[in-house]
Protein backbone atom coordinates (compact mmCIF):
# COMPACT_ATOMS: atom_id res chain seq x y z
CA UNK A 1 0.00 0.00 0.00
CA UNK A 2 1.19 3.41 -0.99
CA UNK A 3 0.78 5.90 1.40
CA UNK A 4 -0.68 9.27 0.27
CA UNK A 5 1.53 12.38 1.10
CA UNK A 6 -1.22 15.37 1.02
CA UNK A 7 -0.12 19.14 0.75
CA UNK A 8 -3.18 21.53 1.29
CA UNK A 9 -1.31 24.78 1.21
CA UNK A 10 0.01 26.86 -1.57
CA UNK A 11 3.68 27.07 -2.24
CA UNK A 12 3.79 30.58 -1.04
CA UNK A 13 1.46 30.08 2.04
CA UNK A 14 3.19 29.63 5.76
CA UNK A 15 -0.01 29.56 7.83
CA UNK A 16 -4.22 28.50 7.40
CA UNK A 17 -7.14 28.04 9.81
CA UNK A 18 -10.10 26.76 8.63
CA UNK A 19 -13.24 24.97 10.20
CA UNK A 20 -13.22 21.12 10.31
CA UNK A 21 -15.23 19.32 7.58
CA UNK A 22 -18.24 18.43 9.33
CA UNK A 23 -19.17 15.31 8.26
CA UNK A 24 -18.87 11.82 9.40
CA UNK A 25 -15.95 9.98 7.51
CA UNK A 26 -13.39 7.08 7.41
CA UNK A 27 -10.19 8.70 5.86
CA UNK A 28 -7.25 6.17 4.46
CA UNK A 29 -4.09 6.49 6.41
CA UNK A 30 -2.09 9.61 4.78
CA UNK A 31 0.72 12.01 5.82
CA UNK A 32 1.30 15.73 5.08
CA UNK A 33 4.25 17.19 3.47
CA UNK A 34 6.42 19.28 5.40
CA UNK A 35 4.09 20.90 7.85
CA UNK A 36 2.31 20.28 11.43
CA UNK A 37 -1.74 19.93 11.66
CA UNK A 38 -3.14 21.33 15.12
CA UNK A 39 -7.11 20.02 15.04
CA UNK A 40 -8.87 21.00 17.91
CA UNK A 41 -12.54 19.51 18.12
CA UNK A 42 -15.53 20.80 19.56
CA UNK A 43 -17.75 18.44 18.97
CA UNK A 44 -17.54 14.84 17.84
CA UNK A 45 -16.63 11.17 18.34
CA UNK A 46 -15.00 8.33 17.19
CA UNK A 47 -11.32 7.16 16.60
CA UNK A 48 -8.17 9.04 15.64
CA UNK A 49 -5.05 6.93 14.45
CA UNK A 50 -1.74 8.87 14.31
CA UNK A 51 1.33 6.50 13.68
CA UNK A 52 0.98 3.29 15.76
CA UNK A 53 -1.47 5.39 18.32
CA UNK A 54 -5.68 5.33 18.70
CA UNK A 55 -7.28 8.20 20.19
CA UNK A 56 -10.51 8.46 21.29
CA UNK A 57 -12.13 11.70 19.69
CA UNK A 58 -14.28 13.90 21.58
CA UNK A 59 -15.54 17.19 22.52
CA UNK A 60 -13.16 19.63 23.47
CA UNK A 61 -9.64 17.14 22.41
CA UNK A 62 -6.83 18.49 20.55
CA UNK A 63 -4.32 16.12 18.58
CA UNK A 64 -1.06 17.14 16.24
CA UNK A 65 -0.17 15.70 13.26
CA UNK A 66 3.62 15.96 12.51
CA UNK A 67 5.40 16.17 9.23
CA UNK A 68 6.28 12.54 8.65
CA UNK A 69 3.47 11.03 10.96
CA UNK A 70 0.90 9.04 9.06
CA UNK A 71 -3.08 9.28 10.61
CA UNK A 72 -6.49 8.42 9.47
CA UNK A 73 -9.87 9.00 11.47
CA UNK A 74 -12.79 6.55 11.73
CA UNK A 75 -15.33 9.27 13.02
CA UNK A 76 -19.08 8.36 14.20
CA UNK A 77 -20.82 11.12 15.05
CA UNK A 78 -20.23 14.97 13.14
CA UNK A 79 -16.97 17.05 14.07
CA UNK A 80 -16.93 20.30 14.66
CA UNK A 81 -13.72 22.75 15.34
CA UNK A 82 -10.63 23.63 13.43
CA UNK A 83 -7.45 23.25 11.70
CA UNK A 84 -4.80 25.30 11.90
CA UNK A 85 -1.38 24.19 9.56
CA UNK A 86 2.31 25.86 9.84
CA UNK A 87 4.62 25.37 7.63
CA UNK A 88 8.15 25.63 9.46
CA UNK A 89 9.56 29.10 8.63
CA UNK A 90 6.30 29.89 10.48
CA UNK A 91 7.38 29.66 13.89
CA UNK A 92 11.39 29.95 12.77
CA UNK A 93 12.29 32.77 14.35
CA UNK A 94 10.81 31.59 17.77
CA UNK A 95 11.59 29.58 21.13
CA UNK A 96 8.66 26.73 20.16
CA UNK A 97 10.50 26.11 16.20
CA UNK A 98 12.75 23.37 17.91
CA UNK A 99 10.09 22.09 20.16
CA UNK A 100 6.76 21.60 17.36
CA UNK A 101 9.45 20.73 14.09
CA UNK A 102 11.70 18.34 16.36
CA UNK A 103 10.95 15.37 14.53
CA UNK A 104 12.25 12.63 16.90
CA UNK A 105 12.17 11.45 19.73
CA UNK A 106 8.15 13.38 19.49
CA UNK A 107 7.84 16.02 21.52
CA UNK A 108 4.06 16.57 21.85
CA UNK A 109 2.03 14.55 23.71
CA UNK A 110 -1.22 13.75 21.95
CA UNK A 111 -5.11 13.69 22.58
CA UNK A 112 -4.62 16.43 24.66
CA UNK A 113 -7.97 17.20 26.58
CA UNK A 114 -8.82 20.77 27.10
CA UNK A 115 -12.46 19.71 28.75
CA UNK A 116 -10.93 22.53 31.50
CA UNK A 117 -9.62 25.01 29.85
CA UNK A 118 -11.87 24.96 26.46
CA UNK A 119 -13.09 28.36 26.68
CA UNK A 120 -9.40 29.78 26.69
CA UNK A 121 -7.90 28.17 23.95
CA UNK A 122 -11.53 28.41 22.04
CA UNK A 123 -11.50 31.99 22.39
CA UNK A 124 -7.55 31.91 21.40
CA UNK A 125 -8.70 30.13 18.05
CA UNK A 126 -11.77 32.33 17.29
CA UNK A 127 -9.05 35.46 17.66
CA UNK A 128 -6.87 33.71 15.18
CA UNK A 129 -9.04 33.11 12.89
CA UNK A 130 -10.63 36.43 12.74
CA UNK A 131 -7.77 37.75 12.06
CA UNK A 132 -6.96 35.43 9.11
CA UNK A 133 -10.13 36.52 7.62
CA UNK A 134 -9.49 40.19 7.44
CA UNK A 135 -5.77 40.41 6.81
CA UNK A 136 -5.38 43.73 8.35
CA UNK A 137 -1.69 45.30 8.04
CA UNK A 138 0.29 42.80 10.16
CA UNK A 139 -1.81 40.59 10.63
CA UNK A 140 0.45 37.39 10.32
CA UNK A 141 2.47 38.62 12.80
CA UNK A 142 -0.27 39.28 15.40
CA UNK A 143 -1.35 35.72 14.44
CA UNK A 144 1.62 34.06 15.17
CA UNK A 145 1.74 35.89 18.55
CA UNK A 146 -2.17 33.99 19.19
CA UNK A 147 0.23 31.14 18.20
CA UNK A 148 2.80 31.24 21.01
CA UNK A 149 0.32 32.37 23.25
CA UNK A 150 -2.05 29.16 22.75
CA UNK A 151 1.16 26.51 22.59
CA UNK A 152 2.78 27.81 25.59
CA UNK A 153 -0.64 27.67 27.41
CA UNK A 154 -0.90 24.18 26.18
CA UNK A 155 2.62 22.93 27.49
CA UNK A 156 1.47 23.78 30.74
CA UNK A 157 -0.84 21.25 30.37
CA UNK A 158 2.00 18.73 29.42
CA UNK A 159 3.12 16.46 32.44
CA UNK A 160 5.95 15.21 30.06
CA UNK A 161 8.01 17.96 29.15
CA UNK A 162 11.55 18.11 30.39
CA UNK A 163 12.18 22.42 30.02
CA UNK A 164 14.85 21.33 28.27
CA UNK A 165 15.85 23.22 25.10
CA UNK A 166 17.66 20.59 23.23
CA UNK A 167 21.66 21.89 22.35
CA UNK A 168 23.36 22.59 19.09
CA UNK A 169 24.61 19.10 19.61
CA UNK A 170 21.14 17.57 20.24
CA UNK A 171 19.37 19.10 17.53
CA UNK A 172 22.27 18.30 15.00
CA UNK A 173 21.85 14.66 16.22
CA UNK A 174 18.27 14.27 15.33
CA UNK A 175 18.58 15.70 11.98
CA UNK A 176 21.34 13.15 11.39
CA UNK A 177 19.33 10.28 13.03
CA UNK A 178 16.17 11.15 11.12
CA UNK A 179 17.89 11.19 7.56
CA UNK A 180 21.06 7.81 8.77
CA UNK A 181 18.96 5.98 11.51
CA UNK A 182 18.78 2.76 8.39
CA UNK A 183 22.41 3.71 7.56
CA UNK A 184 24.17 3.86 10.95
CA UNK A 185 23.91 1.76 14.08
CA UNK A 186 26.67 2.13 15.76
CA UNK A 187 26.59 5.54 18.43
CA UNK A 188 30.89 6.01 17.11
CA UNK A 189 28.92 6.22 13.36
CA UNK A 190 27.17 9.37 14.38
CA UNK A 191 29.57 11.04 16.91
CA UNK A 192 32.51 10.81 14.44
CA UNK A 193 30.02 12.97 11.55
CA UNK A 194 29.62 15.32 14.37
CA UNK A 195 32.69 15.90 15.22
CA UNK A 196 32.55 14.62 19.10
CA UNK A 197 33.66 12.07 21.04
CA UNK A 198 30.83 9.06 21.65
CA UNK A 199 31.12 10.04 25.70
CA UNK A 200 30.18 13.69 24.58
CA UNK A 201 27.13 12.45 22.49
CA UNK A 202 26.20 9.74 24.96
CA UNK A 203 26.33 12.70 27.94
CA UNK A 204 24.46 15.08 25.90
CA UNK A 205 21.38 12.14 25.12
CA UNK A 206 21.37 11.50 29.28
CA UNK A 207 21.22 15.36 30.14
CA UNK A 208 18.22 15.74 27.80
CA UNK A 209 16.06 12.60 27.34
CA UNK A 210 17.81 10.52 30.36
CA UNK A 211 18.83 7.69 27.77
CA UNK A 212 21.79 6.70 26.38
CA UNK A 213 22.48 7.15 22.45
CA UNK A 214 22.25 3.67 22.17
CA UNK A 215 18.97 3.70 23.53
CA UNK A 216 17.88 6.51 21.24
CA UNK A 217 18.91 4.99 17.91
CA UNK A 218 17.15 1.76 18.91
CA UNK A 219 14.12 3.94 19.62
CA UNK A 220 14.29 5.25 16.41
CA UNK A 221 14.57 2.23 14.44
CA UNK A 222 11.72 0.49 16.30
CA UNK A 223 9.12 3.80 15.86
CA UNK A 224 9.93 3.15 11.79
CA UNK A 225 9.28 -0.39 11.82
CA UNK A 226 6.50 0.05 13.52
CA UNK A 227 5.27 2.97 11.00
CA UNK A 228 6.29 -0.05 8.49
CA UNK A 229 4.39 -2.78 10.04
CA UNK A 230 0.97 -1.28 10.33
CA UNK A 231 1.22 0.64 6.79
CA UNK A 232 3.19 -0.93 4.79
CA UNK A 233 2.41 -4.29 2.55
CA UNK A 234 5.90 -4.62 2.41
CA UNK A 235 6.71 -8.85 3.86
CA UNK A 236 9.25 -8.97 7.20
CA UNK A 237 12.57 -9.16 4.90
CA UNK A 238 11.70 -6.36 2.49
CA UNK A 239 11.35 -4.19 5.91
CA UNK A 240 14.53 -5.88 7.15
CA UNK A 241 16.42 -4.37 4.72
CA UNK A 242 14.79 -0.81 4.28
CA UNK A 243 16.02 -0.36 7.66
CA UNK A 244 19.74 -1.30 7.38
CA UNK A 245 19.50 -5.16 8.31
CA UNK A 246 21.84 -7.63 6.48
CA UNK A 247 19.34 -10.33 7.46
CA UNK A 248 15.95 -10.47 8.54
CA UNK A 249 16.69 -13.01 11.36
CA UNK A 250 19.25 -10.29 13.11
CA UNK A 251 15.56 -7.64 12.42
CA UNK A 252 13.58 -10.26 14.12
CA UNK A 253 15.54 -10.79 17.06
CA UNK A 254 15.99 -6.69 17.09
CA UNK A 255 12.29 -6.26 17.20
CA UNK A 256 11.59 -8.75 19.90
CA UNK A 257 14.46 -7.40 22.01
CA UNK A 258 13.27 -4.16 21.98
CA UNK A 259 9.42 -5.03 22.25
CA UNK A 260 8.43 -8.05 24.14
CA UNK A 261 7.07 -9.53 20.19
CA UNK A 262 7.98 -10.56 16.90
CA UNK A 263 7.30 -8.32 14.14
CA UNK A 264 5.21 -10.36 12.27
CA UNK A 265 3.01 -11.19 15.68
CA UNK A 266 3.17 -7.05 15.89
CA UNK A 267 1.93 -6.33 12.52
CA UNK A 268 -0.98 -9.11 13.32
CA UNK A 269 -1.98 -7.45 16.40
CA UNK A 270 -2.63 -3.98 15.18
CA UNK A 271 -4.17 -4.69 11.92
Amino acid sequence: MQITLKNKLQPTEIFRIKRMKEVIKTTQPHGHKDYLEMIYLTEGAGKHHIDFHTFEVKPHSLFFVLPGQIHSWELQEIPKGFVMMFQKDFLLDTKLYDWLFQKFPQPLQNGYDLSNAFAEFQYLLLQIEEENRLQNSHYLDVIQAYVLLLFNKLKRLDPSPSGLVPSALIQSFFSLLNEQYANFREVQAFSDHLNVTAKTLNNACRKFLGKTTSDVISEKVVMEAKRRLLYSDDNLAEIAYELGFTDPSHFNKFFRKQTGVLPGLYRKGIS
